[in-house]
């Protein structure tokens, strides 16, 4: 009587194993497939080249200095987001749509750290639908030194994106049946300043990808086609803005100081220069001692009288308008120690004057 038990047992046992087992296999494959509209864009076009790589497809367009690394929605064909990411390649920005293992994001949620040590890009970007979405914002918030900033399709984070170099745009339909809002609105509180939240109008959950429609989710009131516009014009403005917050924040400034400070550095200092960038009329006229003259309209390139970039420069003019010009020039040629004290009309030490 035990055998028989123990034989039930082990035979229940397979049973279960096989009975999980199945149901595990049924689930995986229960998955959203790319529509037949998707086929046209796997050869790519004449501006897009379509490249299999190990972790998914690679969209190489015209653009060199930025990419976006992207992650598919739970349950979702990979290839279904390729109208979107194309869409997006052929404007500059280069694509990476990764292939997840069964298609849950939450199984290769650090695949972006791969394609970036394979990749060279001045600019990086990651982005998501749904529950890629949330996977890609989990591994950014760990790597926001790595990344320039996150595009959340109908997603939202649950750890901080909160830096001062990083940005973030949230985009959904406002007929997404499948967003939970709640989340969204407890996301904001994890973003960074540089954070811009759209709402589609007419838009639902699944138009990010080209699917059919998933279950739960509203009729949209909108093409595909105006949704994915939509959304690469948000992304665009995104890296468009990023860009120009990063090239001001690298930008070569000059200081301003006073007459009295100047003369303090004239008096003290030997390594400096003095540089008048008024007309050479007006610096024959008068001007203080030891300084030399290049006009202001005559700095175009970075001038031999120059040559160490590192040198201290202290710049005047007439009455302070051309000097903050030229300092700036300057400034933008790389020098780093670029002082501007105004103009002659207000320096106080005639005795410096000849």
């Amino acid at each position: 009587m035990k055998k028989i038990w123990e034989r039930k047992k082990i035979l229940f046992s397979v049973l279960a194993i096989i009975i999980i087992f199945t149901v595990i296999v049924l689930y995986i494959n229960d998955y959203y497939h790319s529509d037949e509209s998707v086929q046209k864009y796997l050869d790519g076009n004449g501006a897009i080249s379509v490249k299999e790589i190990s972790d998914g497809l690679f969209l190489d367009g015209p653009g060199e200095e930025a990419a976006m690394i992207f992650y598919p929605g739970a349950k979702v064909e990979y290839t279904a987001y390729l109208p979107l990411l194309s869409k997006l390649a052929g404007k500059g920005i280069d694509c990476f749509l990764v292939k997840m293992p069964c298609n849950f994001a939450f199984l290769g949620k650090n695949k972006a750290e791969k394609i970036m040590e394979s990749y060279s890009y001045k600019e990086w970007y990651l982005s998501g639908h749904s529950l890629g979405g949330a996977m890609a914002a989990d591994y950014a918030s760990g790597h926001l030194d790595a990344l320039d900033g996150i595009v959340l399709l109908a997603a939202y984070p649950t750890k901080s994106l909160d830096s001062g170099s990083f940005s973030v745009v949230s985009v959904y339909g406002s007929g997404d049946g499948v967003l939970d809002m709640q989340k969204v609105e407890e996301g904001r509180e994890l973003m960074p300043s540089d954070y811009t939240e759209i709402c589609i109008e007419g838009g639902n959950h699944a138009l990010f990808g080209n699917y059919g429609k998933q279950k739960g989710d509203h009729d949209a009131e909108i093409s595909r086609e105006e949704q994915q516009e939509q959304t690469v014009d948000a992304i665009l403005r995104m890296a468009e803005k990023h860009k120009t917050q990063k090239h001001e924040e690298g930008k070569m400034v000059y200081r301003q100081i006073t007459p009295r400070e100047a003369k303090e550095i004239m008096d003290t200092e030997d390594d400096i220069v003095i540089l008048d960038v008024r007309t050479e009329q007006e610096y024959a006229s008068g001007h203080i001692k030891n300084a030399v003259c290049l006009p202001n309209e005559e700095i175009l390139g970075e001038p031999e009288i120059l040559p160490d970039k590192g040198q201290k420069i202290l710049v005047y003019c007439r009455s302070g308008n051309r000097s903050k010009q030229a300092a700036q020039k300057l400034a933008d040629m790389g020098y780093g120690n670029v002082l501007e004290f105004g103009g002659i009309l207000d320096w106080p030490y005639q005795e410096m004057v000849e």
